[in-house]
């Protein structure tokens, strides 16, 4: 609504199709800002399940001896 009074009080008035175009690109950023939360959110995800793997790798390659035939990984 900020977005569409702004306009009308710069261009005095809209048409339909102008009101529609205004509310569809409001919208679309919207939508736009959320994806790009996600994907931020997932990538964030993704560099913490790494770092914990490769904890993990470290922790198992330092409790089992690598001279330990009879011991299965």
């Amino acid at each position: 609504m900020i977005v569409l009074s702004t306009v009308l009080r710069i261009k005095r008035t809209l048409d339909a199709a102008e009101i529609d175009k205004i509310i569809w690109d409001v919208e679309t950023r919207k939508a736009l800002a959320v994806e790009h939360r996600r994907r931020a959110d997932w990538r964030k995800a993704e560099v913490e399940a790494e770092r914990f793997r490769a904890q993990c790798v470290h922790i198992g390659a330092a409790t089992v001896p690598r001279s330990a035939p009879d011991r299965v990984r």
